[in-house]
């Protein structure tokens, strides 16, 4: 057991380094809703497939065993990573004639973990979940949950934490990724009800956990709305924080180091590609988008002709936009124009320096780039393509990286240490290369502002004035229908 944990605990610190390099940014926010010990199931969305469970790993400071399905288990890499992760198989009837009999087991073995006050990590869906959405949750966390207090006459003081795993982009190579943590739900009060009726009681914790979930979590319950969320989002980018609930602490930081490892996340910190501000801005994008969401489906629900109305004027708002060639993300360059004049400076300025050094990161980041783009979408199964990305990943730029170690050692006269610092710059300015398209595009559309501003003065009032007018609909909306 001992060995056991050395081994998951190096493979998730190896794992901590690769997400830290893989994704933008991770973040947490209400990992204190996590208890330290005693009995826990960590209840989470399933966005990423196996990525989900490696990020859950990295932010959650105690050993999770996760449940899942057995036709993982078959792939041999998968199984061995799963394995190294204290996974338990979950079998389905399709995968074998005794499904019903093996997941006895499995029951048996979770119950058995959870009595030693251990941690079990769960995937509700029971598959992946669908682009901003939560799907319908599965009664097995609920049966395991019930299932262990019922065997400790409800003493055990088990715990459901749900676990929102957020992306801002499908395509999860360089995304932004946040945890938001929910608080506990206590199985044990469930214990009147469980008595009087099992069935009843494993409904009404399912139904807990999966309207906790979706608070947590992206979740647009109308394919509809999607787009509407979306737009409006970009339009009340800077507008949408007072409407927000500010209760929660945002946190990225690490289980505290030993002495000893400090100076390799110091070093770490060097490839850290945004600012406590920018991991700010990331959550308060999620926050933006779910209420709007919550907002725009009940109103859908309630008031559908005010829905109609506010998505008229969006559109109005919008073709006004395109009839001026200005995007909408923009619009807050119309309140601040001497704040935008010196955007536009300091833009000027960085695509000018930064441009050598995009320019080499390019170079040397965009072949193993391309193959962890494409590659792994030969894999039709989606958890093992899912998981193709991450490992293609890590091994085409190391593969790539000690390439060009070897052939600086061979055929140049420079020093180890000299090539050492050369091959540890080229994350960093692969990073630089990455974001340098999409700055660049900003700078120009910036420059569209400078020209719409001076030329097309009365259009820019009356956008303004369209853009208030929207948002006020929007706030009467929300304090009318916000959950």
């Amino acid at each position: 057991m001992l060995g056991g944990m050395r081994l998951y605990r190096s493979l998730i610190r190896f794992l901590r380094v690769v997400t830290h390099l893989y994704f933008i940014e991770v973040r947490s926010s209400g990992r204190d809703h996590v208890p330290r010990e005693g009995p826990l199931i960590l209840a989470a969305n399933h966005p990423g497939s196996v990525l989900d469970a490696i990020l859950l790993s990295t932010q959650v400071p105690r050993p999770i065993r996760y449940l899942a399905r057995s036709g993982l288990f078959r792939l041999p890499l998968l199984a061995t990573l799963f394995r190294s992760l204290g996974a338990i198989p979950v079998y389905r009837p399709h995968e074998t004639a005794d499904a019903s009999e093996r997941n006895r087991v499995t029951f048996a073995r979770v119950h058995e973990h959870l009595e030693l006050g251990g941690c079990i990590g769960v995937f509700p869906e029971g598959r992946n979940s669908p682009w901003a959405k939560v799907g319908q949750l599965r009664t097995g966390v609920a049966r395991m949950a019930l299932g262990a207090e019922a065997r400790n006459d409800f003493a055990l003081g088990l715990v459901i934490v749900p676990v929102g795993i957020n992306h801002d982009r499908r395509d999860l190579l360089t995304s932004d990724a946040l945890l938001r943590f929910g608080k506990p739900i206590r199985v044990a009060d469930y214990r009147q009800i469980y008595q009087g009726d099992p069935e009843v009681a494993v409904q009404a914790l399912t139904d807990e956990v999966q309207q906790v979930l979706r608070r947590q979590a992206l979740h647009i319950a109308d394919r509809r709305l999607e787009r509407m969320v979306s737009d409006l989002e970009t339009v009340f980018s800077d507008r949408l924080a007072r409407l927000l609930d500010q209760g929660e602490s945002l946190s990225s930081e690490e289980p505290e180091p030993t002495l000893a490892k400090r100076w390799v996340w110091k070093m770490l910190r060097w490839y850290h590609r945004s600012s406590v501000a920018a991991g700010r801005a990331l959550e308060q994008r999620i926050l933006s988008r779910q209420l709007i969401s919550s907002v725009l489906s009940r109103t859908l629900e309630q008031d559908p002709k005010s829905l109609v109305a506010l998505r008229i004027h969006l559109e109005r708002y919008k073709d006004h936009l395109a009839q001026g060639r200005l995007k909408a993300a923009l619009q807050q360059s119309f309140d601040h124009p001497v704040r935008e004049r010196w955007v536009r400076l300091r833009m000027t300025v960085f695509a000018v320096v930064t441009a050598p050094v995009a320019l080499f990161g390019l170079a040397h980041n965009v072949v193993p780039y391309l193959i962890t783009k494409f590659l792994p979408r030969i894999f039709r199964d989606e958890a093992v393509r899912t998981f193709a990305f991450f490992g293609m990943g890590v091994l085409a730029f190391l593969s790539s990286y000690a390439a060009v170690g070897y052939w600086l050692w061979r055929s140049s006269e420079l020093a180890w240490p000299w090539i050492l610092a050369y091959i540890a710059v080229l994350p960093p300015t692969g990073f630089v290369a990455l974001g340098y398209r999409r700055s660049i595009l900003a700078y120009r559309d910036k420059i569209l502002v400078r020209t719409f501003v001076f030329d097309q003065a009365q259009l820019v009032e009356l956008l303004r004035s369209e853009r208030e007018s929207l948002f006020a609909r929007f706030e009467a909306l929300s304090e009318r229908y916000r959950d």
